[in-house]
């Protein structure tokens, strides 16, 4: 395929020069009032159909987007544009605006950097690093080996920078859109280029090869054509696999690269980066074995390290709070939404993130539109070439045309129609398929006479590319729930007043009457029977995300509606707010505060509650044992659980968070106030929010002896999720101690569900502790053997034979033994049943037991 131009030249002022006549060419666009591509087409070929004009949608989207032409090509756009009306009568324009635009062409043709055919390797080395004289901030990544279908192991990461460029000839890398693909290559690009500049000639040196770029001869620009230096290799790195949207020109354009490498393998190896891969496509790379490898998502620490790149050093912990503050953690942790983050930190210091959420959305998402499509795109890439194998014969000219414009549609009308089909899929009661609905859209729509099958399998390659959608099967889903979230609010909110109607409805929907048979979270009893309050049960499939994006959206419109949250009876309208807050949806500073005063307010004990509190159950019963149920009852009236949700609520508010902090931390100490569960519930709350002496509250409310085993066990659970180390130590502390009856048995059990391998061997140094009592001894070894320990089995065996046992135990472990399918139980068993030292009644239990090898076999398999 020849190459139409250098992928890998440098040359910032051509591309800056680009960038600035695309700039100009949308603003003519825009005031010839945004008329459609195939419009402009058509236009054009009416009005200079003696110059035979030819304006192809595909031609349009790359000027628009920073792509060159020949001169008469942008000539035609631009007077197109400029004879514009929509009362069909064209204005003049003058000859000097047209030679303007001439002069700028001539501008960027000069600036254009030239292909050097012979000694081209310096030059190239040259062109590389003069192109990245300030490159963006990189932090690097991890990689797995990728299986399809299966979730990627973080345990056996390896760093990205070592394991793609080395592992092997040919190594494919699959990435998420906006996960950090291109910024691998490049960075490893330049990096390599430096060194060879320097001297040092070690590693393979890279050529970046973006795969729209090739045609009909893969690689053919003559630098590829022996090797950089002696003894040394070309290593080609092929990004951009996913912008051809033709999938048969997509394997075409893969096959041709995997060959032309393989022929120089002695000098050549390749390295594929690419959002997916299809069955197809992997079939084709079958031959070649390639290492495929998944590229992992930042940790923590990763984003730390890029947010240090990026701020000044005494920011980076104000940016690693206000990501926490506003719920961004699992969201930043995508490389190019963490880049955005840094970057709305750094030019808004008096924002916080946790008012920018959908505006971040925003810039990610136009972010990772931004490239789609490439200004490099050819026709084919989106239609085929006429006559293809697999392409329907009868293929007319125009639905080539809509095929190559519907692929090369333009970010900002690629986001709108991605917008429809988000509402329309919440708008349907199940969820409708995404395909279904991409269909009823006009621009989507199948052409007449093209096969149905044909036509879907090309939308998914064409739409699969803007990064949004993934596919599963013959269809495609939204990547993540909260891409259609945002898409659908940002559909619903134009104009703005439907958006409002549509908030408005959502919100009165949640809003109940408050009856003293209905309980209800966050309100006293007591009073207010028949009031209307807000409840944040969902309400016809809503859910807290897309609200938040509503609100975001609607921006100050929304205020009228969110100042009724806090007055409503109860507390549920402020932890929403609170909820929406920790999401970092934008909320007015006066509804924010009404919120916490009410958080405030319900924090306060009234005086039943300290009354009910400071009874004396213990010394009531001592004066008169009837009262009991009155002073337990009393003591109840303390007790309300919804305090902890108003301390919570308040840690989402930075100027209520101490408060709310020491709440909580009063609150999990507090068992006249707060029930066992509340108090959990409080110190998880600190413990989710950083507080150090959450972790230490849980491990004191499981180790109440006052509570019982079950209790005590669950508390225990929780903290397993949260710290887990702490739970087995808690857990370990209370089997050496033999705690409790049974409380230390259970906790062994427990101790198996949480770390296998330890706790057997928990329970066989149990089985093998004569201090034990024998049942227990017995079932720890059982315990063992069903998690094949391969000595338990010969425990059950001993415990069997043990005189010393009582009968029944010993009857147990030949039934045990049975049960876990040991070949020693037949043999136990029939020495057993002739042990005259057994009763009757325990021989006959045994003899129920088959009496050969092949019957307890039989048994053993029912």
């Amino acid at each position: 395929m020849a190459q139409r131009h250098d992928p890998h030249a440098g040359g910032s002022i051509y591309e800056e020069l680009l960038q600035e006549q695309a700039r100009e060419l949308r603003a003519l666009k825009a005031r010839a009032g945004n008329p459609s591509m195939r419009k402009v087409a058509q236009r054009a070929a009416d009005l200079f159909a003696d110059e035979k004009a030819v304006l192809a949608p595909s031609t349009q989207s790359a000027l628009f987007h920073g792509g060159h032409s020949r001169r008469d090509t942008l000539l035609w756009l631009v007077r197109t544009l400029l004879s514009w009306d929509r009362d069909g009568e064209p204005p003049a324009y003058g000859a000097a605006e047209l030679d303007a635009w001439d002069e700028r062409w001539t501008a960027i043709t000069q600036a254009k950097p030239r292909r050097r055919a012979r000694g081209g390797l310096k030059a190239y080395l040259a062109d590389v690093c003069r192109a990245a004289q300030a490159p963006e901030p990189y932090v690097s990544q991890s990689v797995v080996s990728w299986h399809d279908g299966r979730p990627a192991e973080r345990a056996t990461a390896r760093p990205a920078s070592a394991a793609v460029f080395t592992t092997g000839p040919l190594v494919v890398l699959l990435g998420d859109p906006g996960g950090g693909k291109t910024a691998l290559l490049r960075r490893h690009q330049l990096d390599v280029c430096r060194q060879w500049e320097a001297g040092v000639r070690t590693a393979a040196l890279p050529v970046y090869v973006v795969a729209t770029s090739l045609a009909d001869e893969p690689l053919a620009a003559p630098l590829l054509a022996r090797p950089p230096a002696p003894g040394s290799h070309w290593l080609v790195l092929l990004d951009g696999l996913d912008e051809i949207t033709h999938a048969p020109t997509r394997r075409e354009t893969l096959r041709g690269v995997v060959r032309w490498v393989a022929r120089r393998g002695k000098t050549h190896r390749l390295v594929v980066a690419t959002r997916h891969l299809s069955a197809q496509e992997l079939s084709d790379l079958q031959d070649a074995a390639p290492v495929c490898l998944e590229l992992l998502r930042f940790e923590t620490e990763d984003v730390r390290k890029l947010a240090a790149a990026r701020l000044d050093p005494e920011r980076v912990d104000g940016l690693m709070t206000a990501i926490d503050d506003a719920g961004l953690a699992d969201l930043v942790k995508l490389p190019l939404i963490g880049a955005v983050v840094c970057r709305s930190y750094r030019d808004h210091p008096d924002r916080p993130l946790g008012s920018t959420r959908g505006e971040l959305y925003d810039e990610f998402l136009t972010g990772l539109m931004a490239t789609t499509p490439r200004t490099d795109t050819l026709p084919e890439h989106h239609a085929g070439r006429q006559g293809d194998a697999g392409a329907p014969a009868g293929l007319s000219p125009a639905v080539r045309e809509h095929v190559d414009a519907l692929s090369t549609l333009p970010p900002a009308d690629l986001r709108t129609l991605l917008q429809e089909v988000a509402a329309r899929r919440r708008e349907s009661d199940a969820g409708r398929p995404v395909m279904d609905i991409l269909l009823e859209q006009p621009l989507a729509k199948r052409p007449p006479g093209v096969p149905a099958e044909w036509w879907k399998e090309w939308l998914i390659a064409c739409f699969r590319r803007s990064g949004v959608f993934r596919q599963q099967g013959a269809e495609l889903e939204f990547e993540h729930h909260t891409y259609e979230e945002f898409l659908a609010a940002c559909a619903v909110c134009e104009p703005p007043g439907r958006g409002l109607a549509e908030l408005r409805r959502v919100l009165d929907g949640h809003r109940r009457r408050l009856w003293p048979w209905r309980p209800a979270p966050g309100y006293r009893p007591g009073g207010g029977r028949g009031q209307r309050m807000w409840t944040a049960a969902a309400v016809d499939g809503e859910n807290m995300s897309y609200l938040g994006f509503l609100i975001d959206r609607l921006t100050g419109a929304a205020t009228a509606e969110l100042e009724k949250l806090p007055s409503s009876a109860g507390i549920s309208g402020s932890t929403f707010l609170a909820a929406q807050k920790r999401l970092g949806t934008h909320l007015p500073a006066e509804v924010g505060r009404q919120a916490v005063e009410k958080l405030r307010r319900h924090l306060k004990a009234g005086g039943l509650a300290r009354f009910g509190a400071a009874v004396d159950i213990d010394g009531v019963n001592q004066l008169d044992p009837n009262s009991v149920p009155v002073a337990e009852a009393l003591a109840a009236l303390a007790i309300d659980d919804s305090r902890v949700d108003a301390a919570g609520a308040l840690l989402a508010f930075a100027e209520s968070r101490a408060e709310g902090r020491a709440a909580l931390r009063a609150l999990a100490r507090s068992p006249r106030l707060t029930s066992v569960q509340g108090r959990v519930a409080a110190a998880t709350a600190l413990v989710h929010d950083g507080d150090a002496s959450g972790p230490g509250l849980i491990v004191d409310l499981a180790s109440d002896p006052g509570l019982d085993d079950d209790t005590r066990l669950g508390i225990v659970w929780r903290l397993t999720g949260l710290r887990r180390h702490l739970a087995l130590d808690l857990l370990d502390s209370w089997i050496d101690a033999r705690t409790g009856e049974d409380l230390w048995f259970k906790a062994a059990l427990m101790v198996v569900k949480i770390d296998e391998a330890h706790g057997v061997a928990r329970m066989k140094a149990i089985a093998d502790d004569p201090a034990c009592p024998a049942h227990k001894r017995l079932n720890a070894a059982y315990v063992a053997a069903r998690h094949h320990d391969p000595r338990a089995p010969e425990d059950l065996a001993r415990f069997a034979r043990d005189p010393g046992l009582e009968e029944d135990l010993r009857v147990a472990a030949v039934h045990l033994l049975a049960e876990i399918g040991h070949p020693s139980a037949v043999a136990v068993r029939d020495e057993l049943t002739r042990d005259t030292h057994l009763t009757s009644r325990a021989r006959k239990s045994l003899r129920r037991l088959p009496s050969s090898d092949e019957g307890m076999a039989t048994r053993l398999g029912e």
